[in-house]
């Protein structure tokens, strides 16, 4: 029979005990190692998630802003776009005979007093827009007129209107509210029952926002959100102005549906817990997704706050007092991140601008949320650690040598290494290397980590080389910037030393000339004298010359005829020709006009020294029988106007010019028989 000796037991125990102490200060010892990785990676994780979160929101914050700009901003063009056609179609002259097109209102006659006697309107059951007329108003040539002219945007209001995605109506008021409206919705029957027809009598145009003495500088105009009694909900709407020269004659607008923008917030959820919301300039709450009103406020809401409505004009420090710092902060014109509190939850709000629109786009993410996959790796760890050394200890109870080695091999390639791979990645981001990478060595909770910080850093690479491509073309366009205002000064100084610098140097010459015959023979001072006049005329007319064309708005302060009569005194003083003109007086004509024909006489003139060899120049500016015709003849060599001249851009430019302003340009010319430019002008 086998008996153990103390010794053996002794040895045995002590062995055992060994073991067991080892396997104790083993365990406590990979335990603290695992406690100590767990704690650097949760916070270096956590530290990294939130700057890049923080930064990739951001990001996310100015280019949504930047999309709900563009949006509206294509809103509010559609009306420019309406406006400038029916300012176009006035200025041809040439009015439509709106009688052969069907379902078309084109003078008050074909209007239909209601029984109250408040409303005037369309009782077309075909009809293809909403007509409405205050009835407080009788009709008469201007409500024809504003019929008239409105009647083209019946066919160009749907497409207008299609091209916006959260435009719900278009229409045109004239300057005795005159309405016409798309699509048809039945507004007069609507602006009957609900009494908007009898709250209108007493509406005057000129206390609209869009009117001329509330809006000189003839910008469209965005009013403030409002709940449609029209059952469109809650709406924003920009007015553009219409004007016929300096006569206003209404405005075109355009309701966008602030229902459809709250949507779009709703959908606008960078984690789960996130939501976002527009405010105007002066921090006024404009849409936020209904749900998430009372967690901005941070409050439950009042009855009145619930309407859809209850919210319009509320500002955020109405709303929530610890939202004072954003209202502060969205007086900035770049997007920002702030730290704050909702419901005693910390929270991170980051806000862009809407450039054009001065309002602000908000998105609050929960400050958990951002964090979450930090805690979640955190679990990973600990779970990993604990399994790790259960099965240490098991092991090493029956094979501790080798369960031993396995267990460093194991620890060494399942978990050291994934972990100090991704501690090597956290520390070269932080250090500001966004191009670093982590091995993938296993399809463990380790793996997926690594797999996603992979996916992290190459999306900040890649919104890293869109940011790096956005500065190189911001880059490009400031040198083309540099190379246009080089080429600018170069014209500038050739132009100074082929006319002014060789005026000054006759002068200086004709003064020493002076000189001498003052010394010898005053009797014949008063050649030179005369030689140094004329040239101190020609430098002043080329100096006045240069001076208008680096001003051309003095075309407004001394106007057109000033301005020609210039040209003509540079050309005869530089080339020495024979330069006649025969101008009536100023003309009556708007700016642009009077910019278009100073520039095509420039170019003419231009070409005139430049090819003609003419020694005369005639210049004429008449206006008869309201048309202002304007004339350059030369008795140069001439040239075949009907051929194609390929690389020269200065008789396109002139025909383009005419053509803005409803011109036509004409061009005679034969061989050897001079050329002349004729360019007719409708002052109507």
């Amino acid at each position: 029979m086998f008996r153990m000796n103390r010794i053996s037991v002794r040895l045995t125990a002590g062995v055992m005990s060994f073991v067991v102490l080892l396997a104790i200060v083993t365990s406590l010892i990979v335990a603290h190692g695992f406690d100590q990785a767990e704690q650097a990676a949760v916070q270096r994780s956590a530290e990294s998630l939130q700057t890049r979160s923080r930064t990739a929101l951001v990001q996310l914050t100015a280019q949504e802003a930047q999309i709900y700009d563009l949006e509206l901003q294509q809103a509010a063009r559609v009306t420019r776009i309406a406006a400038d056609v029916m300012v176009q179609a006035h200025a041809s002259g040439k009015p439509a005979d709106w009688s052969v097109v069907p379902n078309v209102v084109y003078r008050s006659s074909q209007l239909t007093l209601s029984d109250n006697g408040l409303l005037y309107f369309d009782a077309n059951p075909n009809r293809r827009t909403e007509i409405l007329h205050i009835g407080s108003i009788p009709p008469d040539a201007i409500t024809d007129r504003s019929l008239r002219d409105s009647a083209i945007l019946e066919d160009l209001f749907p497409s207008l209107l299609a091209q916006t995605e959260t435009g719900v109506g278009i229409y045109f008021q004239g300057p005795q509210l005159t309405f016409r409206y798309y699509p048809v919705r039945g507004l007069p029957e609507l602006e009957l029952r609900n009494g908007a027809a009898e709250a209108a009598q007493t509406m005057r145009i000129e206390d609209f926002p869009v009117a001329p003495n509330n809006n000189p500088q003839r910008r469209t105009v965005w009013l403030p959100p409002y709940l449609d009694d029209a059952g469109q909900g809650l709406l924003v709407s920009a007015d553009t102005p219409i004007y016929y020269g300096d006569d206003f004659q209404g405005y075109i607008g355009i309701d966008v549906s602030l229902t459809r923008l709250i949507e779009r917030l709703r959908q606008l959820r960078p984690t789960p817990g996130s939501f976002a919301f527009l405010t105007d300039a002066e921090g006024r709450l404009i849409a936020i997704p209904a749900e998430r009103a009372a967690t901005l406020a941070s409050r439950p809401l009042t009855v009145q706050e619930q309407h859809p409505n209850g919210l319009l004009g509320a500002t955020l420090t109405d709303l929530n007092p610890n939202l004072a710092v954003l209202a502060a902060s969205a007086q900035t014109s770049a997007p920002n991140a702030l730290d704050i509190t909702l419901n005693g939850q910390p929270a991170l709000l980051t806000s862009a601008p809407l450039p054009n629109l001065g309002w602000t786009l908000s998105i609050v993410v929960p400050l958990t949320e951002i964090t979450a996959e930090s805690q979640t790796m955190a679990r990973s760890i600990e779970t990993d650690a604990v399994a790790t050394v259960r099965n240490t200890l098991l092991i090493m109870a029956l094979f501790f040598i080798g369960a031993a080695i396995v267990t460093v091999w194991l620890s060494q390639r399942f978990l050291a290494r994934p972990i100090a791979q991704m501690l090597h990645g956290v520390r070269a981001i932080t250090a500001g290397n966004p191009g670093v990478s982590v091995t993938v060595t296993s399809n463990d909770e380790l793996g997926e980590l690594a797999a996603s910080f992979n996916q992290m850093t190459a999306e900040l690479n890649r919104r890293t080389h869109e940011l790096a491509q956005t500065s190189a073309e911001l880059q490009l366009k400031e040198a083309q910037l540099k190379v246009a205002a080089l080429e600018e000064r170069q014209r500038l100084a050739r132009e100074l030393h082929d006319s002014v610098s060789q005026a000054l140097y006759g002068i200086a010459l004709g003064a020493r000339t002076a000189q001498i015959q003052l010394e010898r023979d005053p009797a014949r001072l008063a050649e030179p004298l005369d030689y140094i006049l004329s040239l101190a005329e020609a430098g002043l007319s080329e100096m006045r010359a240069l001076i208008f064309e680096l001003r051309p708005e003095s075309l407004q302060n001394e106007g057109l005829v000033a301005a020609l009569t210039k040209q003509a005194d540079a050309l005869r003083a530089r080339y020495k020709l024979d330069v006649v003109t025969h101008f009536d007086s100023e003309p009556d004509l708007s700016l642009d006009v009077k910019e278009a024909l100073y520039r095509i006489a420039q170019e003419a003139l231009h070409n005139v020294a430049r090819h003609a060899h003419a020694t005369r120049v005639e210049l004429s500016l008449h206006d008869t029988d309201g048309t202002l015709t304007f004339a350059v003849r030369d008795n140069g060599k001439g040239f075949d106007a009907a051929q194609k001249y390929p690389g020269h851009l200065g008789l396109k430019s002139m025909h383009e010019r005419a053509a803005q302003i409803g011109g036509m340009l004409r061009i005679a010319s034969q061989l050897n028989e001079g050329t002349t430019i004729t360019v007719d002008v409708s002052k109507v």
